[in-house]
């Protein structure tokens, strides 16, 4: 019954390009129905199966052969199960991808089988359909921004320092804002997650070194903490060249906090769940999606 169960869909499928395998897929049929009505299976294509097998693995082992005709229904299960488990998982990666762009659900950067190049892992219509209650924060106009100030576009990003996939969507970034050079830049606001250490004391950070002029830099570097645990804010503001004392106080005091704390309130009322989160006028992007995705709704927004 289990290699009638596995042969089925193949000999359905394979019955398409040939004739003969219309009969075995009958026999296959009759076999399935037979057994789940608990009677015994008189078309013998489990026999026939096992045996067409069994000779094949003569060919290359008679003690392959031997184990294999005396393990048979083990081996048949085993290869059952894993047929089902294969089907189960690849049913669900067609329905996110389908619904997400990528196997492995929505906000993932993981392989998918269907989309191997991550070309096509950005926000579907669905995903864009699925927020479109999020109410966009609006651009705010004394903040540094990444970028030409003189820009067209302002996209807003809500991420956190500590937060890698943050981190992996900054190259993407610099690629949109090299490719729209001029026409594109950046708002960037510190969104708290009080799970990721220093997230908070780093948004402080930033504002702290955008007091004396060079954000941009320090908003970069902030990034290289997460895989060198030599660096400091301190250490930094440091390379910067940064005026230490006025630097440390400014952190020692939480002097933007305050700052640090909208911008949160901001994106928990925008609908924001996690970071990074993109908003390009109405639209939005989580996650660090490749620039294919970015350039798809900034031309659409520049038009």
């Amino acid at each position: 019954m289990v290699l009638c169960l596995l042969a089925l869909p193949i000999f359905a499928f394979l019955s398409i390009f040939s004739i003969k395998y219309k009969k075995l897929t009958a026999d296959a049929l009759e076999c399935l129905f037979k057994t789940i009505q608990l009677r015994k299976c008189e078309s013998g294509l489990d026999d026939r199966i096992k045996a067409d097998l069994t000779g094949k693995a003569m060919t290359l082992s008679p003690r392959v052969a031997q184990m294999f005709y005396n393990n048979y229904k083990f081996i048949s299960w085993i290869v059952l199960v894993i047929f089902i488990w294969s089907f189960f998982t690849s049913t669900i990666g067609v329905y996110n991808y389908t619904q997400y762009g990528n196997c492995n659900g929505p906000e993932s950067n993981e392989f998918c089988i269907f989309d191997p190049t991550g070309q096509n892992s950005g926000v579907s219509e669905t995903e864009i359909d699925t927020h479109t209650e999020l109410t966009s924060p609006g651009v705010q106009e004394n903040r540094t921004n990444i970028g030409s100030p003189n820009a067209e576009l302002t996209i807003i990003e809500f991420g956190c320092y500590s937060c890698p996939y943050t981190m992996k969507a900054q190259t993407v970034i610099d690629e949109v804002l090299a490719y729209y050079e001029g026409r594109v830049n950046l708002q960037y606001r510190t969104f708290v997650l009080p799970s990721h250490l220093n997230s908070l004391e780093s948004g402080l950070a930033a504002a702290c070194a955008d007091e004396q002029g060079t954000f941009e830099a320090y908003h970069k570097r902030l990034f290289d903490m997460q895989t060198n645990a030599t660096l400091t804010f301190t250490s930094i503001a440091q390379e910067l060249s940064l005026d230490i004392p006025a630097f440390e106080q400014c952190l020692t005091e939480q002097r933007y906090k305050d700052l640090v704390d909208e911008d949160t309130l901001t994106a928990i009322y925008a609908g924001v769940e996690g970071t990074p989160t993109f908003f390009i006028n109405d639209q939005v992007i989580v996650g660090p999606k490749p620039l294919k995705t970015f350039q798809t709704i900034i031309d659409e927004e520049l038009q």
